[in-house]
């Protein structure tokens, strides 16, 4: 199933998506693999 959401450079299995953390809901992304924790933050 294709995902709009982008695929996660670290483990290549799960997708990074959105989660709210102070005021702007793609502040920050995770991945989605329970394995990974990767974690990109927005460029300011």
């Amino acid at each position: 199933m294709e995902s709009i959401f982008p695929d996660c450079p670290m483990c290549d299995e799960g997708v990074l998506v959105p989660f709210s953390f102070g005021e702007d809901v793609f502040e920050k992304w995770k991945c989605t693999n329970p394995d990974c924790k990767h974690v990109l933050e927005k460029k300011r």
